[in-house]
């Protein structure tokens, strides 16, 4: 077919010119197979004897010998000189072929009229088309000759009016046609202006990303979609020890060969679906920890073209974590003896264990209770918080009652709640199953913290504990309350370690700021999510949504 092409094809600066002179050659080829055909057929039934060798036959032979030769010589004319010649040829030669094929009165006035029409058809295809009318007049004048030279007769007037309308017919068709070609070509030539114009656009914002890349302190990564790297930076070359080209192009399991497979997996659907709102996760790349942020990267439409991860070298401050943590746990254990030891011989003094105790002794020894109990809770707080960034927390599961759960953190939070005068109210739904697994310690913890956040910012009204099942794979556990509730643009960050919403030196209520942190570490470890419903002046809802089935028997 390549080869067949370029037989076709002429090469030409006029475009009409290379397209007529294309037509003329398929013409040309068309004949010639179809001769060819006619001359073999006529030579098989001749040589086993159908037909015998007679002046039809031999008419034959030399009508197509003589076609073929010409249809050469004008492809020759058509290819290597000039289309125009070599088109006008074949006019000629097709319509000397049309007077010679029928009796003389048939050419005239029966079946073989209409086929002069077909050169003036022709005619404004291979050539201008205005070309056809002069192939009109030309079959015409031929026909008016036959029937002067052949019949003796009068040219047929409406015959040849009837060609000059096939000729206004064709010339109509074939200029629309060519009229259409050029506003074609002109808009062609403005696209690849504009193609032209943003391809240098593209380039030069290609080559400042590339300069602001280069001038990234941290690694830079851009992905296809399908998560074939585009373009990396030199620092993510210097964090990986890698040259840029074992990065860009290679495959996700490739270039993540040395993290580890839960982590894989998570970058890869990050890169794959970068929603925008995930934070930066941490992770272990061979002897490193990188910080790693994802983002969608989009065209002037809007449509996704691929994605962008920024990675900081985490190592240094991944090791100064696990120091700090190393130190708050073994703070924590420090602490916690003696203040264990303090509540419990301030408790038997309390208890005149010792003797007697005066009214002002008995207050100042409540105090001592309270202030040590919180200053406990405190370090429970940093020893748990520790633990679990360090990934030495345990989840234990076992079968536990639902109404046991309530019920004891009913009665450890009543103390809190009565001095305020406020109402603490336990529920569990009746589609709730009476035995769950899960960690009972740790989800009474969750509990806890909740209840403690909601009886503190709290001055009247109730704190409602409820347990429901709010759909068939999940349980969930809500606290609510008609307290001050949480402004909007603090919700987002309530969860976070240390951070409170008043988070000034005199704020009223004091804690430190790890409760919510860890609730919500706490419900991830179990394969839940913790959510905040809350407005300002009415009150906060929390709801911690668990799976009914556990994720695995044990999470570190």
């Amino acid at each position: 077919m390549r080869i067949v092409r370029q037989l076709l094809d002429v090469p030409s600066i006029d475009p009409d010119d290379a397209r007529r002179r294309k037509l003329l050659n398929i013409l040309l080829t068309g004949i010639s197979l179809l001769t060819f055909l006619t001359l073999s057929i006529t030579a098989i039934v001749n040589i086993i004897g159908i037909v015998s060798l007679d002046k039809v036959t031999l008419l034959i032979y030399r009508g197509s010998l003589a076609l073929l030769i010409g249809s050469l010589i004008i492809f020759v004319i058509n290819r290597y000189w000039s289309g125009w010649l070599a088109g006008s040829l074949f006019l000629l030669l097709f319509t000397v072929a049309l007077i010679f094929s029928d009796d003389p009165r048939q050419v005239v006035e029966g079946r073989s009229t209409f086929l002069f029409t077909i050169p003036i058809l022709m005619a404004s295809v291979i050539l201008p088309p205005w070309a056809s009318f002069i192939m009109a007049g030309v079959s015409s004048l031929v026909i008016a000759a036959v029937v002067k030279i052949a019949l003796a007769g009068v040219p047929p007037i409406p015959t040849m009016l009837g060609f000059f309308a096939v000729a206004l017919v064709a010339w109509l068709s074939s200029r629309s046609l060519e009229q259409a070609i050029q506003e074609l070509r002109v808009i062609n030539r403005e696209l690849d202006q504009r193609v032209e114009e943003r391809t240098h656009d593209l380039a030069q914002a290609l080559s400042r990303n590339q300069a602001i890349l280069d001038g990234i302190a941290d690694g830079v990564i851009v992905f296809d979609n399908v998560g074939v790297p585009t373009m990396v930076n030199p620092a993510m070359t210097r964090i990986l020890w890698k040259p840029p080209e074992a990065i860009v192009g290679s495959d996700l399991d490739t270039l993540l060969q040395e993290v580890m497979p839960e982590d894989r997996e998570v970058i890869e659907e990050l890169i794959r679906t970068t929603p925008g709102d995930v934070p930066s996760i941490k992770f272990e790349w061979g002897k490193k920890t990188l910080s790693a942020t994802f983002a969608p990267v989009r065209d002037e439409a809007g449509r996704k073209t691929g994605s962008v991860g920024v990675f900081r070298d985490f190592t240094r401050e991944a090791e100064l974590e696990r120091m700090k943590n190393i130190f708050i746990s073994s703070v924590s254990h420090e602490l916690r003896t003696p203040l264990n030891a303090i509540l419990g011989y301030a408790d038997m003094l309390k208890e005149a264990v010792y003797g007697p105790v005066s009214g002002g002794q008995r207050n100042l020894l409540e105090r001592i209770i309270v202030n040590t109990r919180r200053q406990l809770t405190i370090v429970n707080d940093l020893l748990d918080q520790a633990q679990i960034e360090a990934g030495m927390l345990k989840i234990k599961i076992a079968p536990f009652s639902t109404k046991d759960l309530v019920a004891d953190v009913i009665n450890t939070m009543n103390g809190l709640a009565q001095p305020k005068g406020l109402e603490l109210i336990g529920e569990v739904a009746a589609d709730v199953p009476d035995v769950l697994s899960g960690d009972q310690q740790r989800l009474h913890q969750i509990l806890v913290n909740l209840v403690d956040n909601a009886i503190k910012f709290t001055t009247e009204g109730s704190v409602h504990v409820r347990i429901y099942q709010p759909d068939t794979l999940h349980w969930a556990m809500e606290v609510s309350d008609t307290g001050l509730g949480i402004p909007p643009d603090a919700q987002s960050r309530i969860f976070e370690p240390f951070w409170q919403v008043d988070g000034s030196a005199t704020r009223e209520h004091l804690g430190s700021g790890l409760g919510l942190a860890i609730v919500k570490q706490l419900t991830a470890l179990m394969g839940g999510e913790v959510t905040v419903v809350s407005q300002v002046g009415e009150g906060s809802t929390f709801t911690v949504t668990l799976p009914l089935v556990p994720i695995q028997e044990e999470v570190k």
